[in-house]
């Protein structure tokens, strides 16, 4: 049940900061450069109250993991003041409390930035990164979730949120390479983290147990997002002249994309980091799934290729077409097709490189 209960724990987090992070940012833009923006103010009070329930799922998951051996109340008290989540999450629930209070009384957007980003802090300092090497785990955790809840938190204001088409072109003109530049950070300090957890040579061998799994996946998620950031970024520029075109359910397809990206960072949150991935195959096993996709039974020492087949060329190939059919769809103005096309393209790309690894 916990490991079902946390990702999404972990989603509505990406999704509440995100929503804060685009609120802020978006104060710092002029009138004549965005969308009409009307999200209701207790969507923004609520979110900030979110974070703090939200952000309960990790202590949760330890006070489970160690309720049995020491008791509940001993577990519990240990999570809340021993732990980096447990301090991090006083942290965070004192200053998401004050920024309830400043959004509250329409308070300086200065404030509410600084208030916002001591909670990104929080956020770094309670993860996996942090606890392996504190200050570089720190700085690009901090940074990874702070670039991204910006990008995500902008689309979500301006897609879900804007009134009216006017002042579209003026914002694309800014938001094109404000996301070009979120995308190079959020990939640099995302490749920071993850081989702090698996070194490069064994990305692949990872791909046997749950974490390397999720990770894979997310990986492979990120480029449908990227294929509608194109579509987004460039070729809407161009369809804004045309006055029936609508570019919101566009925008709205990327950011429902982007939170299948969360949904996986979540899971991802909930595993342990194989950082010897023999020994945790040896311990723990692999992952039953990839035991029952590749149909035997995988134990260690591992000793894995990539020996791609004729099958699994062709699913490869596949799953390019569905990426090229996402720039169809916008010629053809469907977005849901563009959106149920980069879903295809994930599973054909995973299945293709997972069904071409032999051990």
């Amino acid at each position: 049940m916990m490991n079902i209960l946390i990702p999404f724990a972990e989603l509505g987090n990406y999704i509440l900061f995100s929503i804060l992070a685009g609120h802020v940012a978006l104060q710092f833009v002029p009138e004549e450069k965005k969308p009409v923006i009307r999200i209701p103010k207790p969507i923004l009070l609520l979110s900030t109250l979110g974070i703090i329930i939200f952000t309960l799922g990790p202590i949760v998951q330890v006070i489970s993991f160690f309720k049995e051996g020491i008791g509940l109340q001993q577990a519990t008290l240990s999570a809340f003041t021993e732990f980096q989540v447990g301090k991090a999450w006083t942290f965070i629930s004192f200053m998401a409390t004050l920024l309830w209070m400043t959004i509250h009384v329409q308070g300086s957007k200065y404030v509410q930035a600084l208030l916002l980003f001591l909670m990104f802090l929080g956020v770094g300092y309670a993860s996996h990164s942090a606890s392996l090497s504190f200050w570089s785990g720190l700085f690009s955790h901090t940074t990874h979730f702070l670039i991204v809840s910006l990008w995500t938190g902008i689309l979500i204001h301006v897609s879900w949120f804007s009134k009216k088409q006017s002042n579209w072109l003026r914002f694309l003109r800014w938001f094109t390479p404000f996301a070009l530049a979120c995308l190079v950070i959020i990939l640099i300090s995302g490749f920071i983290i993850m081989f702090s957890f698996v070194e490069p040579q064994d990305y692949m061998k990872s791909w046997v147990l749950p974490y390397g799994q999720m990770l894979l996946l997310k990986h492979i998620s990120i480029i449908p997002v990227i294929a509608f950031a194109f579509v987004n970024g460039f070729l809407v520029k161009k369809a804004l002249y045309l006055s029936s075109f609508n570019p919101r359910p566009w925008l709205i397809g990327e950011t429902i994309l982007l939170m299948i990206v969360f949904y996986l960072t979540g899971v991802l949150g909930t595993l342990m980091p194989p950082h010897e991935i023999d020994f945790t195959v040896s311990s723990e096993g692999a992952s039953p799934w990839v035991e029952w996709l590749l149909n035997k039974d995988i134990i260690a020492p591992l000793y894995i290729q990539f020996i791609p087949s004729l099958q699994t060329i062709l699913l490869m190939i596949i799953s390019i077409l569905f990426l090229t059919m996402i720039v169809v769809s916008f010629r053809k103005a469907k977005p849901y097709l563009g959106l149920v096309f980069g879903i295809c393209f994930i599973a054909a790309l995973y299945m293709g490189l997972m069904l071409s690894i032999s051990i």
